[in-house]
């Protein structure tokens, strides 16, 4: 697949996974681990910034599956899995006012390919 085209497949993901709320943008990295678990995720995502909330920096954000609707659900684990399987490096926004399932920052639901 061209890098155009994968772009375009990624940026039309990527509005679709949206569910955007107050938050920042961690930094960018590649997918190193994810840990999903039936009610909640952890991603282990290379190059993390600090996050807000006194969340644990290291190197990893949360979210609980909950905090999304089925339909975006599927489409975010979908896009993890292909960044994932691709070592693509994304971006995530955080939330700044709490934090995810293990102390971790909580991941809004938006993100960006750098």
């Amino acid at each position: 697949m061209s890098s155009t085209l994968k772009r375009l497949v990624w940026s039309a993901l990527l509005l679709l996974a949206t569910g955007v709320s107050a938050g920042e943008w961690n930094g960018v990295g590649e997918i190193e681990k994810m840990y999903i678990y039936p009610t909640y995720a952890v991603i282990v995502q290379g190059n993390s910034g600090q996050g807000a909330a006194g969340c644990a920096n290291d190197k990893t954000w949360s979210f609980e599956w909950s905090q999304f609707d089925v339909p975006t659900q599927n489409r975010i684990q979908s896009i993890l899995l292909s960044a994932y399987t691709t070592n693509t490096a994304i971006q995530v926004v955080v939330e700044t006012n709490a934090c995810g399932p293990e102390g971790k920052k909580k991941f809004t639901g938006q993100i960006n390919l750098p």
